[in-house]
């Protein structure tokens, strides 16, 4: 029995590996970009019409909740970085290809990847839009493009304790979408606009509530 491996694209199964010729029984391994859930999803967005999304359909709703009181901060909303991090880094190496950085991002479903510390012990991250910048505007290869040679370096760190209020002050006045999350020297995740606009979506938004007496015993 043979394995080949392959992953799922979001409609079908892509192998990885060449297919045996024999007549041999064989495994295929799937190596999935995600969750079927989000890569089905993924599918469906790119094959329904931008049309599709009027706000006609929602308006009801939305004049609803736009005549309604502002939102009072609710109890446990998440107002640290460290509470909504993204734990989960993913890095390549500085000697990495593009192509393959790209590839990387592609599978996991992300849109920056950290790349390991240089020859000066700086830690640098190349985004989806370093790819825009500085190898489609600039009609580059990626396989010819090495990734130390377009991270952005040296990066912008956070502690975990910093609160969601002065992170976005941070990352509007610096013009950047993502920090890294920094504890002991070391990155332990990434905190990006998006992640703050979800927190909002979810748990709306207001000034931090002042702690009470029994808060404080």
């Amino acid at each position: 029995m043979q394995s080949i491996r392959g992953y799922f694209n979001g409609q079908t199964i892509e192998l990885i590996d060449d297919v045996p010729t024999t007549e041999a029984a064989y495994v295929l391994v799937t190596f999935l970009a995600g969750s079927l859930e989000i890569a089905a999803a993924r599918a469906g967005r790119r094959q329904v019409s931008v049309a599709t999304y009027s706000l006609d359909r929602y308006s009801a709703a939305l004049k609803q909740r736009m005549g309604a009181p502002p939102q009072v901060a609710r109890a446990g909303r998440p107002f640290t970085v460290g509470e909504i991090m993204t734990r989960r880094i993913i890095a390549v190496a500085p000697n990495s290809t593009a192509a393959e950085a790209i590839r990387l991002m592609r599978l996991q479903g992300i849109t920056s990847v950290l790349v390991e510390p240089d020859a000066e012990g700086q830690w640098g991250i190349m985004t989806m839009r370093d790819v825009l910048r500085q190898i489609v505007s600039m009609d580059r290869t990626p396989e010819e493009v090495i990734v130390g040679t377009i991270a952005t370096r040296p990066l912008i760190y956070v502690k975990p304790e910093l609160s969601l209020h002065d992170c976005s002050k941070l990352l509007l006045e610096t013009n950047i979408r993502r920090a890294v999350v920094q504890e002991r020297g070391q990155p332990v995740g990434i905190i990006s606009d998006t992640d703050i606009f979800q927190v909002v979506e979810e748990s709306g938004w207001g000034p931090a509530q002042p702690m009470s007496e029994e808060d404080h015993t």
